[in-house]
């Protein structure tokens, strides 16, 4: 390859980063820090681990608001933010399993919900049925990350306690979606 075709490559790149907005990098910086968080969680390292887990949480809640307050809500954004709000909760979740912190069966639970919520709201958007999030969901979130970083700092028995919290307001939440997916009939 000459010079010249990596340089206009590399230029397509550039501009390819620079066009991803601002909330969306910060959406990509909580998977980018999920594998350091792991490897902290795995190595004992509790407060690098409770100070990232502060960090997503904070990233969480910051890149809706830097989008909406910029007028830069996009589809790619409001498909990346849960994809990677899923990637980041399973993988840390996977991690306290390993440290034997939590069983498998809780991260059974928040997998089975989470793909059935997906798939339900998937069917009901492609049907053209608007599906807002919940007060329950949100509740649901705050819990687990709640959660999350109490394991993450080695509080094991509130953030297990918590964590089965958020697993049954989860399950409570699902039954809205059920619920709107039954009263619109999208099952036909």
């Amino acid at each position: 390859m000459s010079i010249q075709a990596e340089n206009s490559k590399n230029d397509g790149l550039l501009k390819n980063l620079q066009s991803i907005s601002f909330a969306n990098l910060i959406t990509v910086s909580r998977l980018i820090i999920t594998p350091v968080l792991i490897y902290t969680i795995l190595n004992d390292y509790y407060v690098i681990s409770g100070l990232l887990v502060c960090f997503a949480i904070l990233s969480d809640w910051l890149d809706g608001i830097i989008a909406r307050k910029t007028n830069d809500v996009t589809k790619h954004g409001e498909l990346l933010d849960p994809a990677v709000d899923k990637i980041f909760t399973i993988s840390v979740l996977i991690a306290f399993v390993e440290k034997h912190l939590i069983s498998t069966f809780i991260v059974f639970l928040i997998i089975l919900r989470e793909m059935m919520i997906t798939w339900l709201r998937s069917v009901m958007v492609s049907k053209g049925v608007v599906v807002s999030a919940s007060i329950y969901g949100k509740i649901k979130t705050t819990l687990q990350l709640a959660a999350i970083f109490l394991l993450s700092i080695n509080l094991v028995d509130v953030g297990v306690i918590l964590l089965w919290i958020s697993i049954a307001v989860a399950y409570y939440s699902a039954l809205d979606y059920f619920k709107l997916f039954i009263n619109k009939k999208v099952w036909k």
